[in-house]
């Protein structure tokens, strides 16, 4: 019996390739079973052990998931209020367009007015030279002095139109001047628009680039907190079943 038990503690020494700690002089060794006892004491703290660190590590993962998954819809409101405002700016924008476009039809119409007002005086006086003309033939002096009055009359007319038609350019061209900063402006907005469209589109490929990657961060972490866990309970299992075997007192 005495060389059983040897190569009975000899095996209990390594068992899936560790090296157990050595036991007490054989006078004073503790019975096989108290030794197994112990072992799976050992097993079972280590393992109640680790499965207290998994959750932990789970419920951290998890709250890092749903504080992340809190930032992702938080981002995704300022996206959509961002969004919202950038289609209020471009309606306005093309609200504006729309105001230049007939402001600057009117403006048209009335250089055209202006224009055949000008025409009309440029014939208006071509008649005046011809009457005057006319007027210089006449041998009457009456005659000749009502068409004086009526040149006079007609000069004073034309002088009134001509300050008319001046007054009408200076309104022009301060409209043409208040549509060319119309126009500045507008170009400014469309610019800060496609500006802060970029900044959105930006943000949200980064946002996105980042949930990927916590996602696939936490599935590693799951899967090797997982796998930690089944190789713990192997080589238990492994070692609680090769131990009966090595103590011949063990009942087959």
């Amino acid at each position: 019996m005495v060389p059983n038990a040897a190569t009975a503690e000899e095996e209990l020494e390594e068992v899936s390739g560790r090296q157990l700690l050595q036991g007490p002089p054989e006078e004073e060794a503790a019975p096989l079973p108290q030794v197994l006892v112990q072992v799976r004491r050992t097993i079972e703290e280590a393992t109640s052990t680790a499965e207290a660190a998994f959750r932990l590590e789970w419920a951290a993962l998890e709250s890092e998931r749903q504080r992340l998954g809190d930032w992702h819809s938080r981002l995704e409101g300022r996206i959509k209020a961002e969004a919202s405002h950038a289609a209020r700016v471009w309606s306005e924008l093309k609200a504006d367009q729309e105001s230049y476009r007939a402001n600057l039809r009117k403006v048209f119409d009335r250089e055209l007015a202006v224009a055949g007002r000008e025409k009309a005086l440029e014939r208006r006086e071509a008649a005046i030279a011809e009457a005057e003309a006319g007027l210089m033939l006449q041998e009457t002096a009456s005659k000749q002095a009502v068409a004086e009055l009526e040149l006079e009359e007609d000069r004073k007319s034309l002088a009134k139109r001509e300050s008319l038609t001046t007054n009408m350019e200076l309104q022009l061209e301060r409209q043409r001047e208040a549509l060319k900063s119309l126009k500045e402006s507008a170009a400014k907005k469309a610019a800060q628009l496609e500006e802060r469209t970029r900044q959105v589109e930006a943000a949200k490929a980064a946002l996105d680039a980042r949930v990927q990657e916590a996602v696939q961060k936490l599935q590693e972490d799951q899967l090797r907190g997982a796998q930690w866990i089944v190789d713990w309970a192997n080589e238990a299992s492994l070692a609680l079943t090769l131990a009966p075997r090595a103590d011949p007192c063990w009942p087959a």
